[in-house]
Order: structure tokens, then sequence, then C-alpha cells
């Protein structure tokens, strides 16, 4: 015969049980909030890594290549326009080989984004890319005709091919565009947020365009200093690319 269960013996079982599901409600959201961190700081890692293999890049070519840029196209097309209305044609021809060069690369990239998945694919071309340039490098007269092509092209497999860090979309090289993305996002959320909460950005999003564009200034402080000090400065980037491309997915 089954005993009766009093109403203590009730409270006490209800009680017992609601403190088993909250405990495990609790460590599940512990174990979510453990992998969303887990997962926004593997993210910081990559966008700071190859942030900085690009601006390092940026600078080691515009140190080489008569003050062109590998891939800021703005100060490109401002520099090739106030050249040709200068006339000034040898000038010009440097800064329109960047330019065909990135072009080529993003259509490159864009043709063939499913062969260069998953992404380490990338890394390792433009590591494989740079490693090419180092050695060329050293002969200054290879510098305009090969050197610069190739910093284009490899920058540029990046900007369109890598272009999204814990589900935020932005290109690295595109310093301009993340500045104002910073500004926009950080207004959004913090100084002027919208009734509507759908409407604020969220952390990552204010968090990812702000460290690219500081980590793009640090990069490129840093590509000044290794250029004073070290015989093939390129190495670094690609270290960081041979990084990348052993973690990366």
């Amino acid at each position: 015969m089954v005993k009766p269960i009093g109403p203590d013996e009730l409270t006490t079982l209800i009680l017992n049980q609601s403190k088993g599901s909250l405990r495990k409600e609790f460590f599940i959201m512990s174990r979510a909030k453990i992998t969303c961190l887990s997962f926004l700081i593997r993210e910081l890692i990559h966008l700071v890594c190859i942030t900085l293999a690009c601006a390092i890049t940026e600078v080691i070519c515009y140190h080489d290549a008569q003050h062109v840029y590998a891939a800021i196209m703005t100060g490109n097309t401002v520099e090739l326009g106030w050249d040709l209305a200068a006339g000034n044609l040898h000038r010009a021809l440097p800064i329109a080989i960047a330019l065909g060069s990135f072009f080529v690369g993003c259509i490159f990239a864009s043709v063939f984004q499913n062969q260069l998945k998953p992404v380490r694919r990338i890394y390792w071309l433009m590591a494989l890319l740079l490693t090419a340039a180092m050695i060329l490098r050293s002969n200054i007269s290879l510098r305009i005709p090969i050197e610069l092509p190739l910093l284009a092209f490899a920058l540029a497999l990046q900007a369109e091919g890598v272009s999204q860090f814990a589900r935020v979309t932005l290109q690295t090289v595109v310093v301009t565009n993340n500045l104002v993305k910073f500004a926009k996002n950080f207004t959004a959320r913090y100084v002027n947020p919208s009734q509507d909460i759908s409407q604020i950005p969220s952390r990552e999003e204010v968090l990812i365009p702000g460290i690219c564009w500081v980590t793009f200034c640090i990069g490129a402080a840093l590509g000044g200093v290794l250029i004073a000090h070290l015989s093939v400065p390129l190495i670094v980037p690609i270290g960081l690319l041979v990084f990348l491309g052993t973690r990366s997915e």
C-alpha cells in the first residue's frame, strides 16, 4: 500500500525539483556564456592578427613602391587623378599598377570563392605571395613591376575573401569605413540609443570596427619600426599569416 504524501513532504519535493531545475538552467546559461565569450575572443585574435599583417604590408609597400599603397585605394585614386592632371605619367604608372592588381585580386577571390574555402587557403596563398615579394624586394628594380602587384593582389584576396569577424562584416583595409562604423555604432549603443531595442547595435558591432581601426594604426607604426630595423620586414606579416593558416578552419 502506497503511503500518501503529506503537505510538508509535497512542498519539500517541489522545492527540491525547483532547485534542481534552477541549477540545471544556471549551468546551461553559464556554458552558453562561456561559449560565446570563447568565440568572441577567438574572432578578436583572428581580427587583430590579419589586421596587423595587412597594415604592416601596406606600410612596407608604401615605402618600397614610391609611396603607392597596396590596398588603400582611396588614397591611390586621389593620387592618380592628381598626377594625371599634372601630367606626371611616370608617377601615375605605379599607381595604375596597384589599382589594376588590387582589382584583379578582388575578381580572382570572387570567381574562386568556393575553391578558397576554408579561409585558411586564403592565408596560405597570401603567405606564398608575400614570400615571393620578400625574396624579390632585395632587387630595387623589381619593386614596382613585381613586388607592388604581388602585395596589392595579396591584400585584395583578404579584402574580398575574409570580410566577417564575429558575424560583423567589414574589410580590414578600408580604414575610413571602419572608423565610420565604429563612430556610428558606438553612438547608437552608448550615446543615443534607440527606444526600439532591436535597433541598438550589438557589443560586437561596436568592438569589431573600433578594434580593427586601432589595430591598423598600431600595425602601421610597427611596419615603420620593422623597416628601420629589419632587412626583411615582410617576415612578420608572413609569420602572422602562417599562424592564421594553421589555426583557421
